[in-house]
């Protein structure tokens, strides 16, 4: 079970537990599929965040799990919506050469050292 961000619920991640409002009245119930759609409506009612079963997120800031190439990858998905805000546009840009240089980092294994000078 995990509760991420709505933005980043994906279609097809299953409710582990229902999504209420803040009166306890239940808007989806525990076991629905995420679509598109509900993901949308969620988002106008202003729902920040869902719990889903299991762990499809790795949501560790460090490096954890997700490889840089694709947290620059979920950029464009994030920022789709801001290309017309020069401000939110040069955050996607700065993230985006952040998410490259470090993925380029990531490829560099470290080398040995054999304790013999160059």
């Amino acid at each position: 079970m995990q509760k991420i961000p709505l933005p980043l619920a994906e279609p097809d991640m299953v409710l582990e537990k229902p999504v209420t409002r803040e009166n306890g009245m239940i808007l989806v119930g525990q076991g629905t599929v995420l679509t598109e759609s509900l993901i949308a409506r969620l988002k106008n009612m202003g729902i920040a965040s869902v719990v889903v079963q299991g762990h499809p997120l790795d949501l560790d800031t460090g490096g954890g799990g997700t490889s840089m190439g694709r947290r620059g990858e979920r950029l464009e998905h994030l920022f789709r919506h801001v290309d017309q805000d020069p401000f939110m546009h040069g955050i996607r840009l700065f993230l985006n050469d952040y998410f490259t240089r470090k993925g380029a980092l990531e490829g560099m294994a470290p080398q040995a050292d054999d304790g013999r000078e160059g």
